[in-house]
């Protein structure tokens, strides 16, 4: 009995001299997402590739699921976030997580479903100047704007902080590919085709209701072989009714064979606070193309990671010209711009960038044109919202496609016309119903390649949980 009440005391004594535990908080969201995908290639005649979205290859029909659990921790100077994810289209191998009869199926391995740590931020502030950041969680260098050069969740290390008191900067360096294998004659030769290294810096300057952000970007595309420096600046701010955003940047870079890259791409956009039902916008967005495959310039324009899809006024998640169009128009998923359009044979893509390192440094450009609005119509109907826009969409060049209607004469440089409709109704707090409507017609640009004019669609009902 001594011997338990001394244990007793000492357990008493040492808690009450050691720290403290953080308190950890637990949230997370569960998404069911009914989904009908029809004529991404603009073909009634033909049956329809696969398309890929974040829960895997996918054709018409289908439902997606994402199920996220957080939980994060605080102190004084000092934070952790982690955010556990398992992303799927929901089938019954994905449910019962075994194909029972063979080890792989289709190409996978025998396990079903994934989930995994998703998200990571770790971050260590020894002084407001100066703070430690890492993990994978969402950085970008211009998701406020355009969405043009970089924003994705892989893996950084960096440090940011406040200067003054107006001033803020940004140092990160992202291993976006680091698979180097150790495949060579010598100890220490390596191969290095998947290698790609990413390192930035941006700095923000609030001047009255403006933050200007100029920014830089050095990719070393050891897998692509080329070295590119991205120069940009950023604009976002309001003034009385008006939020205009505006951006800005310039690729230079080469090749290990001695092509030399050089493009640009900018955006604009203003919007209009006109009443809690109507905030209309207007948004133009430009990325330069290439005109000619075979000589050593390489004109058409290819960011880290085009993220149109997350920008906030022309973004929509699960618009339709953000679903992967990479088989057609050449827009994969995330993207607005055509990084992916189908060449014509025989010509060199000179890829050097773009979501899963895939953007054709012959490209075709864009020059997009945005109209859209969103509102509260909560006096009609409580806590019903809306969004919509249309997206008229040009070729910058057209030199680098085929026509296939017409072999003879040039791709048109009309790509053709988006239109989006969102509606969402929050049910309450914890749980919200959502719907988009997307459509793509084609133009005489996309009908000329691909001798079709059949219009593409997408339907998606998002059931979202919040807690």
């Amino acid at each position: 009995m001594k011997r338990l009440l001394m244990l007793i005391a000492v357990l008493v004594a040492v808690s009450l001299a050691a720290p403290s535990w953080a308190a950890i908080e637990f949230f997370g969201t569960a998404k069911v997402k009914p989904t009908y995908y029809s004529n991404f290639d603009f073909n009634d005649d033909v049956n329809d590739k696969f398309v890929v979205n974040e829960g895997g290859l996918v054709k018409g029909a289908h439902m997606r699921s994402e199920l996220r659990l957080g939980w994060k921790a605080a102190g004084d100077k000092w934070s952790v976030k982690m955010i556990a994810e398992a992303d799927v289209i929901m089938q019954k191998d994905t449910a019962d997580r075994s194909f029972y009869a063979n080890a792989t199926k289709d190409g996978n391995p025998n396990t079903g479903g994934e989930f995994g740590i998703e998200r990571v931020e770790l971050l260590y502030k020894f002084n407001p100047a100066f703070e430690l950041q890492t993990g994978w969680d969402i950085r970008a260098l211009d998701i406020k704007s355009g969405g043009l050069l970089y924003g994705d969740d892989h893996p950084f290390i960096g440090f940011r902080g406040q200067v003054a008191e107006n001033t803020k900067y940004e140092l990160l360096f992202l291993p976006i590919q680091n698979m180097t294998s150790l495949q060579g004659s010598g100890p220490f030769d390596s191969d290095e085709v998947n290698d790609w290294r990413v390192y930035s810096l941006k700095l923000n300057q609030q001047v009255g209701g403006f933050n200007l952000s100029p920014f830089f970007a050095y990719s070393d595309n050891d897998s692509r072989e080329a070295q590119v420096a991205y120069y940009g600046f950023e604009v976002t701010g309001k003034a009385g009714a008006f939020k205009p955003s505006f951006e800005i940047v310039a690729a230079d870079g080469d090749f290990d064979n001695g092509k030399d890259i050089s493009s640009w791409a900018m955006y604009a956009g203003v919007e209009m606070d006109v009443c809690k039902a109507f905030t209309p916008y207007v948004a133009f967005r430009y990325t330069q193309g290439d005109d000619d495959a075979n000589d050593d310039d390489v004109d058409g324009w290819v960011g880290i990671t085009d993220i149109g899809r997350f920008t906030p006024l022309m973004g929509m998640d699960g618009g339709i010209l953000s679903e992967d169009l990479g088989q057609s128009y050449g827009a994969t998923l995330y993207s607005y711009s055509p990084e992916r359009s189908p060449l014509a044979a025989g010509l060199d893509a000179d890829n050097y960038g773009g979501i899963s390192n895939g953007g054709k440094g012959n490209n075709p450009g864009q020059v997009l044109l945005a109209v859209g609005a969103k509102g509260d119509l909560s006096s009609m109907v409580d806590k019903l919202s809306y969004k919509t826009q249309v997206f008229f969409i040009w070729y910058d060049e057209t030199g680098n496609l085929a026509n296939v209607k017409d072999p003879v004469s040039d791709v048109d440089d009309y790509a053709g016309t988006t239109f989006d409709f969102q509606l969402k109704y929050a049910v309450d707090t914890n749980f919200s119903v959502d719907y988009i409507f997307g459509v793509f017609l084609p133009g005489s640009g996309l009908e000329d390649q691909l001798d079709s004019d059949d219009v593409a669609m997408t339907n998606c009902l998002s059931l979202s949980w919040k807690y």
